[in-house]
């Protein structure tokens, strides 16, 4: 027989078993909650109706840069949209691919937590399927030239990848290119039809050479052609065209040196000639100016013309000076049909080449190099 004191104390200790298993219990419960969404490294494969994007919540840190890789396999292209993961409202604009099946969509997480992803076909109304990857991302290239990375330049046609993981980023490559050699470069977008980012080759002292945008040239020019006069390194900085910032992201280049420079730019570097004389003048560069130095006869009438064997309204427009400097005629057409010139003087005369355009047919291709031919057609 137990005493009355006896059971209330046993009932005191069960009740305090009890409690202290509840209390456990209640602690475990209230331990943080693993993050949700998916992690960095996931793939996979979704698909999407052809009303409703599916919807993707991935697990960020604030501050990092993510890359989240759409490839299209049964739908035309990928259509992302990031939005806020409270009040689901769209950040930023949409970015999709049309020319290839695969989109980059690059983002910089502004908190910790959740990140939502909308994708769906970038043809609206389309159902289909598509593989994605979601990673940490970095930052390719640096924007200035000490943040420049080195690429390959040599004869052989070098090509490689870049990002532009922000609408407002961009990318410098340096290339070291020998003095009085032609780079030639061009940069074409790869997420977006016509989406091609501009172009400039500068100095690493700022001083730019020059420009480019290949879908606003219309083809007529296949690439940018820059001589290196001095000799050294040069930049090559990408960023996204204007209007089209948003479809930008993945761009692929193909550098190559194409040799010295045919002619020299200035009289005291001319290539000298004798009449009757035929050359080729190559003026790949942009604006580019090849000059020539030829002894002409005082009276004689000479025929200054293009005899490049084509229909492209473009030819080698000529500007004579004569070996003081004068200026005896300015971007003289000196076409197919040709340019007469009379020199005051028995001398030297230096004749500036460079392209021009003419009346014709627009071509889809400007020409590169020209015949340049000088006769004697005196009477």
């Amino acid at each position: 027989m137990h005493t009355e004191l006896e059971l209330k104390s046993r009932g005191g200790w069960a009740l305090g078993l009890l409690l202290g298993v509840a209390l456990t219990l209640g602690a475990c419960g209230k331990d943080e909650p693993e993050d949700k969404g998916m992690k960095p490294g996931a793939q996979g494969e979704a698909a999407v109706t052809a009303t409703e994007p599916t919807r993707l919540e991935l697990s960020v840190k604030a501050g990092q840069l993510y890359r989240f890789v759409c490839t299209a396999t049964t739908m035309t292209g990928c259509k992302v949209q990031l939005r806020d993961a409270t009040t689901l409202e769209p950040v930023g604009e949409a970015r999709l691919s049309l020319a290839t099946k695969q989109l980059n969509f690059f983002w910089t997480a502004a908190t910790t937590g959740l990140a939502v992803l909308d994708v769906q076909s970038a043809l609206e109304g389309e159902a289909g399927a598509f593989q994605y990857e979601f990673t940490e991302a970095a930052d390719d290239a640096g924007d200035s030239a000490d943040g420049a990375v080195p690429q390959p330049f040599s004869e052989t046609e070098h090509a490689f990848i870049g990002f532009l993981e922000r609408p407002d980023d961009v990318d410098a490559w340096r290339l070291t290119v020998p003095a009085n050699h032609i780079l030639r470069a061009v940069c074409s977008g790869f997420d977006g039809a016509n989406r091609d980012p501009d172009m400039e080759l500068i100095r690493p002292d700022g001083t730019l050479l020059g420009t480019y945008n290949a879908v606003q040239f219309n083809g007529g020019i296949a690439d940018m052609a820059i001589k290196n006069a001095g000799g050294g390194d040069l930049l090559l900085r990408v960023r996204a065209s204007g209007p089209y910032s948003a479809n930008s992201t993945r761009y692929g280049c193909k550098v190559r040196d194409a040799g010295p420079d045919d002619h020299g730019d200035v009289a005291a570097e001319a290539t000298a000639v004798t009449v009757p004389a035929r050359v080729r003048v190559d003026l790949g560069a942009q604006n580019e100016v090849d000059v020539l130095a030829v002894d002409l006869v005082a009276g004689h009438e000479y025929l200054l013309r293009d005899d490049s064997n084509n229909s492209s309204p473009f030819h080698a427009s000529t500007t004579v000076t004569d070996a003081q400097g004068q200026l005896l005629g300015a971007e003289l057409a000196s076409d197919r049909t040709g340019v007469s010139f009379v020199p005051p003087t028995t001398g030297r005369y230096f004749l500036a080449l460079k392209r021009a355009r003419g009346f014709g047919i627009w071509k889809w291709l400007i020409p590169e190099a020209f015949g340049y031919e000088i006769t004697d057609v005196t009477p």
